[in-house]
């Protein structure tokens, strides 16, 4: 079976543009309507917590064995762009060939969980 090290961003201090959230609470809305798909999916995972920091979180995924780590983040975008940014990118250690396999998996089919309104 395989599993995951499930990272929402744990950046509490970085707000949204609409004053209603953080990068950290968005993310781990998104990390949280995830869980039911790992499930079905009969994916394994360990989740860390917003108590965390990225260093923690990082170390916490290194100290286990798991086939993939998947960091949620959201980019920031210049105010005169604001709410036209779409989609999604990932990134890999670039020597890792299972790492970017599973981060163009990711790119790839996202969009089909994670609703994008349109513009």
């Amino acid at each position: 079976m395989p599993i995951l090290y499930l990272s929402p961003s744990t950046q509490e201090w970085n707000p949204y543009i609409t004053g209603t959230g953080s990068e950290e609470y968005y993310m781990n809305l998104v990390a949280d309507a995830m869980i039911p798909y790992l499930k079905a999916n009969t994916i394994a995972y360990k989740r860390n917590t917003p108590d965390m920091t990225a260093a923690s979180s990082i170390r916490d995924s290194n100290a286990g064995y798991y086939d993939f780590h998947l960091a949620l983040h959201s980019n920031a975008a210049p105010e005169s762009s604001a709410g036209q940014a779409r989609g999604i990118i990932g990134f890999y250690y670039p020597t890792s060939t299972k790492g970017k396999r599973g981060q163009s998996y990711c790119a790839n089919n996202c969009g089909k969980f994670i609703p994008c309104p349109a513009r």
